[in-house]
């Protein structure tokens, strides 16, 4: 996790994609969107920093479904003011009413679902259709992060209720991850072995790798030798693997019953 904010829930997810450019390139880095971020403010402020970029578009989008059901697959896109609702950020950031230079494209995926992406990336040649949809499927490794996050770590469960008791819980759980991603995959991974007798290659397991640190996470902290806890750590790992099945897939579940928001719960890190 390159970098991790916290704000009060009336926030906006946008306003913290603007932070995160802070700490980013527009020379080195592509940045790849979900649905909730697309808007005509941020896309004309990146096109404005010279970013590369990828959104996934929503049906809301009425450009978006008009190529869904159309022929054309990858179009030049230019995308017009559609509301007067972010024209507050759009004269904030002096952003023009009308942004050129961008590429429509629709990708079906194995599913049968067609998904439609907006991109700068109007090399076509440099950047094909196949190109973007693993592009886009990148992002997919950001879902698995908070799905470690919130439900391995416990992210939404506090154990105060004051605004630095959050922060310092929100914050050590973000160094929590990034620790047990660095040996997982640098120490482990890395060092896994394939065989000929193995269908499937084999990794480190998020889980257990998260469960096991917290056990040795004071030792490697506190301990003037940390170099033994850690090798012992990566002992007890490397017995404990997964075997990746590459192409699979599963319907996501509907959620939309349980989005409510949720009470201060205390519970340890």
């Amino acid at each position: 996790m390159l970098d991790a904010q916290i704000i009060k829930r009336k926030g906006s997810e946008l306003d913290l994609a603007v932070k995160h450019l802070e700490i980013l390139s527009s020379q080195s880095d592509i940045l790849v969107f979900d649905r909730g971020y697309p808007s005509h403010w941020l896309i004309g402020l990146l096109m404005k920093e010279n970013y590369k970029f990828c959104f996934r578009l929503s049906t809301a989008w009425k450009d978006a479904v008009e190529l869904v059901k159309s022929n054309n697959s990858d179009i030049d896109f230019t995308l017009k003011r559609r509301s007067n609702r972010d024209l507050s950020k759009i004269r904030e950031y002096d952003i023009p009413l009308e942004i050129k230079g961008l590429r429509l494209v629709c990708i079906e995926l194995s599913s049968g679902e067609k998904e439609v992406l907006l991109t700068n990336l109007t090399n076509r040649k440099n950047f094909t259709l196949n190109d973007l949809k693993q592009l886009y499927h990148m992002r997919w490794s950001v879902e698995e992060g908070f799905k470690s996050f919130k439900k391995s770590l416990h992210l939404e469960q506090f154990t105060g209720k004051t605004t630095i008791a959050i922060k310092q819980d929100f914050y050590a759980k973000v160094f929590m991850l990034n620790l047990s991603s660095m040996i997982r995959t640098q120490a482990i991974n890395s060092n896994i072995k394939s065989t000929k007798n193995r269908k499937y290659k084999q990794q480190a397991n998020k889980t257990q790798s998260l469960a096991k640190l917290k056990d040795f996470f004071l030792d490697i902290i506190y301990s003037s030798t940390p170099k033994v806890f850690i090798t012992k750590l990566i002992e007890i790992l490397s017995k404990r693997l997964e075997i990746i099945r590459p192409g699979r897939s599963f319907k996501r579940p509907d959620t939309s019953i349980r989005r409510r928001h949720k009470g201060l719960t205390s519970k340890g890190i």
